[in-house]
């Protein structure tokens, strides 16, 4: 890191290489951050649905081509950037209108809104909105998976302590822990897969959630937004404004529950008391007093904004309770909740990314933790039940006090210990242990290799497994790409099809 770069932060020496742009981004947030107006956020959007609607007032005969064209001329050279929101016409689609209407001077301005009302405009803004949002967080979840199982490929031998209630509980590898991970996220983009489909869908033209009798055609404008397919009731489409946004904010609220467990996981690795792995310079942040300090910050801040994400679907929820169907002003606010979501958690994915693709792993101290602590006790019982024909209740019992009586002479099981608890079990002539047959049980490596069933911690067991994640994972990307591709294609055609005649 160079000097110029260190002083951007008061604990730049203490670390090597420059910081992660986007780890510094989602650690520092909102306190250097202004937010954007929420209705500056669908300025875009809602261009392309006033385009749409007026396309198709066009073709149904309520607008003239040379009042279409004015329309079109006019949003074509409108730069989305430096336009002005301005707060008394009170939202985004009123502020369109006086652009057209009293900027431009196109009395055709004034027809725009025929056939529909700001209840279906600003429902299908955010649609479009959330589209977009889906498809960008999803390509983020898809390179954390595909990276953690790059990892995990290397690991299937790198024996190491898992734990139960924050306690040594019983050996496992890395790999399995990882790809335990990267199953996870698999279901998180299964469930974002199936709330792009539900969302996929036109609520425009359901005007005010009692149709019009304007002639419209809802099937082209759905067509020229680039939906599936209308939502076709237009009560409900209008009634359920706010759900889109919470099945969106459920499904994110369990990835990030996701993301919060293993940032969590790797804040005990990467403790010095435990010395498991190291995190990156490039993702740890400093003290402003304390110079020795790497501070997993960007993990913390997962665990907090996974409340946020919790917090966010409750309020959706509430939101949505006990209001009669049709238009309410309560929904307005799940605008902004979803996406302040949004924009607390999209970097959440990319960070890790980068956290788990630089993460240095001491397997040495791995395999030294996974041999102590009587984390073999388990496979203990289970081996003398099967190998001399016992109930494993009884060699459980074996085992607690081999257990005990090894503790008093170290952290590992001994023969001694074994057949003093053996001899007091009341087994002593049915179960005969030697040395050799210790060492191999006190060998996590060796302990791992008997593990052979689906979804176990054995090396051939992994190998299956991310051989299983990697086919069902390319299968999600591949349905991503193909949604992008179809996102981009249906964009393409209505920026085509949208040109006046």
């Amino acid at each position: 890191m160079s000097k110029k770069a260190k002083k951007n932060q008061v604990w730049g020496g203490r670390l090597e290489g420059n910081p992660d742009e986007a780890n510094l981004r989602f650690c520092a947030g909102r306190d250097v951050t202004s937010l954007p107006m929420a209705d500056k956020e669908l300025l875009g959007w809602d261009v392309w649905t006033n385009l749409a609607h007026t396309k198709m007032l066009c073709e149904c005969g309520v607008l003239s081509k040379d009042e279409y064209r004015q329309i079109y001329e006019a949003f074509e050279k409108l730069d989305l950037d430096s336009f002005d929101l301005d707060p008394a016409k009170e939202d985004v689609h009123i502020n369109l209108e006086h652009y057209l209407v009293h900027t431009c001077g196109i009395e055709a301005g004034k027809k725009i809104h025929s056939g529909r009302s700001r209840n279906d405009q600003v429902a299908t803004d955010m649609r479009l909105y959330l589209r977009w949002e889906i498809l960008y967080l999803s390509a983020s979840v898809i390179n954390l998976a595909l990276s953690i199982l790059e990892r995990a490929q290397d690991l299937t031998e790198a024996v190491m302590p898992g734990f139960t209630h924050y306690q040594p509980a019983m050996p496992t590898s890395a790999a399995h822990w990882l790809t335990a991970w990267s199953q996870g996220l698999l279901r998180d983009l299964q469930a974002m897969n199936k709330d792009y489909e539900l969302i996929n869908r036109s609520p425009l033209g359901s005007a005010a959630g009692f149709g019009t009798s304007w002639p419209i055609n809802r099937e082209r404008t759905a067509e020229l937004l680039g939906f599936d397919q209308v939502e076709e009731n237009t009560l409900d489409a209008i009634s359920s404004r706010g759900e889109a946004e919470t099945r969106i904010a459920g499904s994110i609220g369990v990835l990030m529950n996701r993301l919060s467990q293993i940032s969590q996981d790797l804040i005990l690795w990467s403790h010095p008391f435990y010395g498991i792995a190291k995190i990156s310079d490039q993702f740890v942040t400093g003290s402003s007093i304390m110079p020795q300090k790497r501070n997993p910050d960007f993990a913390e801040l997962i665990r907090a904004k996974a409340a946020q994400a919790s917090g966010t679907l409750v309020a959706l929820m509430g939101i949505q309770k006990g209001a009669m169907s049709g238009y309410n002003r309560d929904s307005q606010q799940s605008k902004y909740l979803i996406m302040d979501l949004f924009r607390e958690v999209k970097d959440a994915p990319v960070v890790l990314t980068g956290v788990i693709e630089t993460l240095t792993l001491n397997q040495g101290r791995m395999e030294e933790l996974a041999k102590k602590d009587f984390l073999n006790a388990a496979d203990w019982a289970d081996w003398l039940a099967q190998e001399f024909k016992l109930s494993f209740r009884d060699c459980y019992e074996i085992l607690s006090l081999a257990v005990k009586y090894s503790a008093q002479t170290g952290d590992v099981m001994s023969l001694k210990g074994l057949e003093q608890a053996i001899q007091e079990s009341g087994f002593e002539g049915r179960i005969q242990l030697d040395q050799k047959q210790v060492d191999r049980l006190n060998n996590p490596k060796e302990l791992l290799k008997t593990k052979t069933h689906s979804g176990a911690p054995s090396p051939d067991s992994v190998q299956k497994m991310i051989k299983h994640q990697r086919a069902k994972l390319a299968e999600l990307d591949a349905n991503w790409t193909q949604l992008t591709h179809q996102f981009d294609a249906r964009m393409a055609f209505a920026l085509e099809a949208l040109k006046p005649d």
